[in-house]
């Protein structure tokens, strides 16, 4: 019988964000004004987010030997289940480097440390086992195939989230292969885009051939869900002030879990992911203004009832 509510895959990163005065042009050089590590990563960001909201959750990832204690701390504080949260000898845990400047232009560098390597990795079997659902997030296809079979044959609910990814990782036949084992899909637009083109069809509502829900993010403009029963139109959630909207969209998948977790209609399920997102870019970094399922669900029910 499954312990955890929801068992996520996906990156656990170091983010570092450095500001600027203006981007450097190629070969010349320019002085930081600022500079904060923060932590973050997809799969590190939905998993405590969610258990921060009373979510029985699970991770699974791949970190490095540098993997710094207090985010392991962090995360067993909020409750995460980190069984499956491997180190790997030898290699750097996953970090990405966010350089902006003062009008807002961003590059990002990457180093994947040992998620690029994960398919050579042994299965992380215990998230699959001890959850109902199984968030299949940022990494390598040709690893998570593997465990979505393997979640697929143990009779859990598997959600396909990609982000990002979806757009230099997945070939349409890796991402076809994952969505047929699917029985929800999370994109923004520019990935649900890139999802019908590998899929050769043309309305977002087409996805629902392969998965039971599809959930679109659209920033300022709330978020659309897709079933058989309709759509749904959740709108955005003000935000007191929109500091940096870096990790939004993970926001709004652990909210929406939070939901989906207390048997809530998918209406307010997505109401409670818009308004998870709506803390979180009220401060800069992913996971420093996390809310608690009653901050969460006050600050909703300026939008309906969860009486």
């Amino acid at each position: 019988m499954a312990v955890n509510f929801l068992g996520v895959f996906g990156h656990v990163n170091l983010d570092y964000i450095v500001t600027l005065e203006r981007l450097p042009e190629p070969n010349t050089s320019v002085q930081i004004l600022d500079r904060q590590r923060f932590f973050g990563g997809t799969g590190g960001n939905i998993a405590r987010i969610a258990a921060r909201l009373g979510v029985r959750t699970a991770l699974a990832s791949f970190v490095g030997e540098d993997f710094p204690p207090e985010y392991r701390e962090a995360l067993v504080a909020d409750g995460v289940d980190l069984t499956d949260l491997r180190v790997v000898a030898g290699v750097p845990t996953p970090t990405a480097w966010i350089f902006s400047d003062r009008r807002g232009n961003q590059v990002a560098i990457v180093d994947q440390g040992p998620m690029k390597r994960a398919a050579r990795y042994s299965l992380l079997r215990h998230t699959v086992a001890s959850s109902e659902v199984v968030h299949i997030g940022t990494g390598r296809p040709e690893y998570y195939s593997k465990i979505a079979a393997l979640a697929r044959k143990a009779g859990k609910r598997i959600a396909f989230d990609p982000s990002q990814e979806i757009h230099y990782v997945y070939t349409p036949a890796a991402f076809r292969g994952l969505l047929a084992k699917a029985d929800l899909f999370f994109g923004n637009e520019a990935e649900v885009k890139r999802a019908l083109s590998f899929v050769r069809r043309k309305r977002p509502r087409d996805l629902l051939d392969w998965v039971d829900v599809v959930v679109i993010t659209r920033g300022a403009k709330g978020s659309t869900i897709l079933s058989a029963e309709g759509t749904l139109a959740v709108p955005a959630v003000r935000s007191r002030k929109a500091v940096d909207v870096t990790g939004a969209g993970d926001a709004y998948r652990g909210g929406f879990y939070a939901g989906l977790s207390r048997k809530l209609d998918l209406y307010r399920c997505g109401l409670i992911g818009a308004t998870v997102a709506g803390f979180v870019i009220e401060r800069r970094g992913t996971q420093t203004n996390i809310p608690t399922w009653e901050q969460a669900v006050a600050r909703a029910s300026r939008y309906a009832s969860f009486r």
